[in-house]
């Protein structure tokens, strides 16, 4: 029985390695959205059994990154812009009652952990790293969602994120939003040091609403571009 116990853990970590290394490699682009696979193949190219690819390839459909298509195999998904806005508008809600939650949960040493991060952050926006900052933002979120404390807030919080992940330095291409960005961490943090649920919920949405602002104004910009190819092919 304990070798039995021992072949189910493994092949759980298995399936959970798989699920890792494909969804980060389609969020960081590696694998591009419309490009078709097949288990056999991931199954030669990682050197493990098709069972926990299929296992992996079942977690990132539920997530929306993959479709599985009758006779032609697993599809990357694409997500447009339009599906960022309305994911930001989900995430909006979201935002605001994980804020709230994680300010009336918060401890003081949690508070000493966000101010150190918004303390990185200034760094970053002064040295005008774009890439820091960006991880310094995922991290701020993901430390809120922990200290909120509902699981299946955190659950369905970490789906919507995960089909948007490709987004999420799209917005700071503007000049101005990496400062921006910044004074509202900094108004979420003031709330959260204040333990001010209904402060925190209404900072959280107004940043989130702040950046479809910004995606708004970078679509204009985008559509822009595109008309003066079609003027001047």
């Amino acid at each position: 029985m304990l070798s039995e116990s021992l072949k189910v853990q493994s092949y759980e970590l298995l399936s959970h390695k798989a699920y890792r290394i494909l969804k980060e490699a389609i969020v960081r682009g590696e694998i591009k959205p419309h490009s078709k696979l097949t288990l056999k193949e991931i199954a030669t190219y990682m050197g493990i059994s098709e069972t926990p690819i299929r296992e992996a390839i079942n977690y990132l459909a539920s997530e929306g990154l993959v479709k599985l298509v009758p006779h032609k195999g697993i599809i990357i998904n694409e997500i447009s812009l339009a599906d960022f806005q309305e994911m930001l508008q989900i995430r909006s809600v979201l935002e605001g009652l994980i804020a709230e939650l994680a300010a009336t949960n918060i401890n003081d040493e949690e508070i000493h952990t966000i101010m150190e991060i918004i303390c990185d952050m200034e760094l970053s926006v002064n040295e005008d790293n774009r890439l820091v900052y960006n991880d310094l933002d995922i991290r701020f979120h993901d430390l809120l969602v922990n200290i909120a404390g509902n699981r299946k807030l955190k659950d369905f919080y970490n789906n919507l994120i995960s089909q948007s992940q490709q987004f999420r330095l799209l917005t700071l291409k503007l000049d101005y939003r990496m400062p921006k960005s910044l004074d509202e961490h900094r108004s979420i943090a003031s709330a959260l040091q204040e333990r001010d649920p209904l402060k925190a919920n209404t900072e959280s949405q107004k940043h989130i609403n702040s950046i479809l602002t910004s995606l708004a104004e970078l679509r204009k910009i985008e559509d822009s571009k595109q008309l003066e190819k079609k003027d001047n092919p």
